[in-house]
């Protein structure tokens, strides 16, 4: 993967949490869960969304932040008369935005029964707490029916009971406190717009520390290279330096969001910040795959081992691929969506696919085999069972191969990793090993001549390798008197090996000629015979 797609990603990042996934409850997104119960068509009828304790929480808090606080009371359990009833609610709103952590709306259950603690009752459903003077008050959801109507979900009596004294006492959080007094007063319009100013501002204060870090870090990195080793430069891992710039941004936004005034913008923020780290990750992982796969291939291409090439190619996509599917997967996991049909899904279209392509497979593992063993290369003469030529291209799916009739051959390297191989390249030295036969007119003497100076002649050459000399009488053939030459000439290219060999057969013939015998030519001696007849009738006479 080129490191380009990082925007790309960044931008689908934004696009996912900013999409309007909980339509009825605003622009906040779902919360996540790991195994979400399906709600029955009963459940699915309330207009609130407060069949589940996360809709009932999400659907307040929507409401609240723009300004329907008729629809806010919809969420409360109380007998309060609307004026007062909608006070209540923006007291809870300001209780809820100071004293909660945007952590604790993940943990909010979404089904319709929802997940009764210890320390709740039948049908409650534990928020959080907030602290107080007087301790701590416990944001608490109860579950009632009112006539034929289905169950939903409300903020507790008992939560509200406590609501005003603990606004009274609640002090406005940091960032209010430099904020001027008209606009934090009544929590109304004007300070909704003004907690997405401060929202915007934390995002710009983001760039701006992730801009200076990202250039610490990039002198760091400048001033280490100069101590690295050769072949490193800085101009060779200046791509890791974009991701780990908006790693750094997400990181700093995480902290950023912890100062945003409402418990709504801190859950955005910080669901942003979760899912930019997940992305920038992922993109700093593949292009951090990508440079150490190039900077491996360049020096495989300067040790000539180009055969690795594509096996270290291969693996380098691979691993690209598994980056992204793992990215991909936990991206979708971190917005809330079900990942077990979507791992059940690619189980079976693995299986589907790895029957389909059974033989492309084999070959692709025999490749890997061929290039990991190595018992040929790029440009070795060798013999393949009964095929003989020159390697041109070992690839991922078949091995090609130049025969000495200048014709090409593909073999799939699943039948390459199956047969015997012997290459003739991998040789240190290659053997001398003539046989040829004097006449049978040589004499003793003359044979006593021919062998010392045949021995002698092999020591004394310079491409022989000495202790492997042997030259002996080897049998009484039917044409002649066998003699056999046995010695290693120490070079490895054949071309070469050939120009040794003629020149130490011309020798060999001028040293025959010398003793005064000579090669003998192939013979057969013909007997011709007439035999008598014998006469059957007087035995003992022809």
């Amino acid at each position: 993967m080129r490191p380009a797609i990082g925007p790309v990603l960044v931008a689908l990042v934004l696009v996912a949490v900013l999409a309007p996934t909980a339509s009825s409850q605003g622009l906040l997104p779902q919360l996540p869960t790991s195994a979400p119960a399906a709600a029955p068509a009963s459940a699915r009828a309330d207009a609130y969304g407060r069949q589940t304790p996360a809709g009932t929480v999400m659907g307040f808090l929507s409401a609240a932040t723009g300004g329907d606080w008729a629809r806010t009371v919809k969420y409360l359990d109380t007998s309060l008369s609307e004026p007062n009833a909608e006070q209540l609610a923006r007291e809870l709103k300001v209780l809820l935005d100071r004293g909660l952590t945007a952590d604790l709306l993940s943990l909010v259950s979404r089904t319709p029964e929802g997940e009764r603690g210890e320390r709740v009752g039948k049908d409650h459903e534990l928020v959080g707490s907030i602290d107080t003077q007087t301790g701590k008050l416990d944001i608490l959801l109860v579950r009632v029916q009112y006539d034929v109507q289905p169950p939903y979900w409300l903020f507790a009596p008992e939560t509200l009971r406590g609501v005003a004294a603990a606004y009274e006492e609640y002090e406005p959080s940091f960032i209010e406190a430099w904020l001027p007094k008209s606009l934090v007063q009544g929590y109304g319009e004007r300070y909704r717009l003004w907690s997405w100013v401060v929202m915007a501002a934390a995002g710009v204060v983001g760039l701006i520390l992730a801009a200076l870090l990202s250039r610490l870090l990039r002198l760091v990195v400048f001033l280490a290279l100069g101590r690295a080793p050769a072949g490193l430069s800085f101009a060779s891992v200046k791509g890791l330096l974009r991701p780990a710039y908006w790693l750094i941004f997400s990181a700093t936004l995480q902290v950023m969001s912890g100062y945003l005034l409402t418990l709504r913008q801190r859950y955005l923020g910080g669901r942003l910040a979760t899912l930019l780290v997940i992305t920038s990750a992922m993109w700093l992982g593949v292009t951090f795959l990508a440079t150490t796969i190039g900077r491996w291939v360049g020096t495989l291409e300067r040790r000539g081992t180009t055969e690795r090439i594509a096996l270290v190619r291969l693996t380098g996509r691979l691993l690209q691929t598994a980056a992204v599917v793992v990215g991909v997967l936990i991206l979708l996991g971190a917005i809330g969506i079900n990942l077990t049909p979507v791992l059940a899904g690619l189980g079976v279209g693995g299986i589907a696919v790895a029957l389909a392509s059974q033989k492309t497979l084999e070959n692709l593992f025999g490749g890997m085999m061929v290039i990991g063993d190595s018992p040929i290369r790029i440009g070795n003469f060798c013999r393949v069972g009964t095929m003989t030529g020159t390697v041109e291209d070992i690839g991922l799916r078949s091995t090609r191969i130049r025969t000495l009739a200048r014709t090409i051959i593909s073999i799939p390297n699943a039948d390459l990793a199956s047969q015997s191989i012997e290459n003739f390249a991998t040789r240190d030295k290659l053997l001398f090993n003539p046989v040829f036969s004097l006449r049978y007119e040589t004499t003793v003497a003359q044979l006593r001549v021919v062998l010392a100076e045949f021995r002698a002649l092999l020591d004394r050459h310079q491409r022989i390798e000495s202790s492997s000399v042997r030259v002996r009488l080897l049998r009484f053939a039917p044409s002649g008197l066998e003699v056999e030459i046995f010695a290693y000439v120490t070079v490895t290219d054949y071309d070469e090996f050939l120009a040794v060999q003629e020149d130490l057969l011309l020798r060999l013939m001028d040293a025959i000629e010398t003793s005064g015998t000579a090669l003998a030519f192939p013979s057969q001696s013909l007997y011709f015979t007439r035999d008598q007849r014998v006469d059957r009738e007087q035995p003992g006479k022809p």
